[in-house]
């Protein structure tokens, strides 16, 4: 990928074959996407077959597309499966539980249009997305008894695991702080609890993550 253009016809052959086999889009696939493949069309192609789409927020959830000759798939079939629940949850809490009542309209997401609130990715003067890591290192040098637990969904697509990883081992960070950052790894997607399976572990790793934190 770092040569682009000049990445020769032979290298670039076993690249498509590779990645053939890393992510099950065809050969011919990424081929004509010449290796660069954003996620969202890779939701929408990977099941195409089958005019299908996996799920962003998790990719174990599958449902059908109306669109199919379209690169980016209509909705999240993750989000489509869980906002009813979380919704109609939270609104029963809050009223009956806590018995708030307010004409504040809930918002269950931050893509904007009639639901949802635009995130602002602004973050100390950068542009757009924002890069909170560098705060991240700034806090664990000042504070050295800090310790960095990373939960991990493996399908999770919106915040891929190891993306996540490499960027918390590229914080610039010597070895002795580096060591205090600890990494978790479920069979869920971007709300690992979701599983409860992987609820379970997690909330298992947690404990023993505290109990070891304050130890020391």
């Amino acid at each position: 990928m770092a040569q682009g253009a000049d990445l020769d016809r032979a290298e670039f052959d076993r690249v498509v074959r590779t990645l053939h086999g890393y992510t099950g889009l065809p050969e011919s696939y990424l081929r004509d996407s010449n290796l660069r493949v954003p996620y969202d069309r890779f939701l929408k192609e990977l099941l195409r077959g089958s005019d299908q789409i996996a799920g962003r927020y998790d990719g174990r959830f599958i449902t059908y597309d109306l669109d199919g000759t379209a690169t980016d798939p209509s909705w999240d079939p993750s989000d489509v499966g869980i906002n009813g629940v979380f919704v109609g949850s939270f609104n029963r809490y809050v009223r009956q539980t806590l018995h708030y009542v307010t004409e504040s309209q809930y918002r269950p997401t931050a893509y904007g249009g009639q639901l949802g609130a635009p995130w602002d990715m602004h973050h100390d003067g950068q542009d757009p997305p924002a890069n909170v890591a560098p705060d991240l290192a700034a806090t664990m040098a000042q504070n050295p008894g800090l310790r960095v637990f990373s939960a991990n969904g493996r399908y999770d697509f919106a915040t891929p695991y190891y993306a996540t990883v490499y960027t918390l081992s590229h914080l610039n960070l010597v070895p002795a702080l580096q060591k205090h950052i600890t990494y978790g790894f479920y069979e869920s997607g971007h709300m690992v609890y979701l599983n409860p399976t992987a609820r379970a572990r997690f909330k298992a790793d947690l404990a023993r993550w505290y109990d070891e934190a304050l130890s020391r």
